[in-house]
């Protein structure tokens, strides 16, 4: 990976960050804070990672969940507004098809001793 790409992926992340304290992470919201249309941010994140522009935001919330799955010192409902969800059922759902374990099971089988 260029370093070019390596800096742009690191201010995606950052703003996405910055937007799960807000409750507002998607394409747009990314796209409007780095001045580029939502087409040039889907294609050059397709390029870059092989990933449609949704789900690299995803994969960045899950890894960030995961992160904090294993420390466990929150709860579930506190991990899921950590990272930008208002319903902890929903990000419940999510985790689950995207990790492959509820985050229960996940807390159960990686916490950090």
């Amino acid at each position: 990976m260029k370093k070019e790409e390596k800096e742009f992926l690191k201010k995606v992340e950052k703003l996405v960050f910055e937007q799960m304290k807000d409750k507002h992470v998607n394409c747009d919201t990314v796209c409007e804070s780095l001045g580029i249309t939502n087409q040039n941010l889907r294609r050059k994140i397709l390029a870059i990672t092989g990933q449609t522009g949704g789900k690299y935001l995803l994969t960045i919330r899950m890894k960030y969940a995961q992160e904090l799955l294993a420390k466990g010192k929150y709860s579930v409902g506190q991990v899921a507004l950590k990272c930008g969800y208002d319903d902890a059922n929903n990000f419940s759902r999510t985790f689950k098809r995207e990790v492959g374990l509820k985050p229960t099971q996940y807390v159960a089988n990686n916490k950090e001793s």
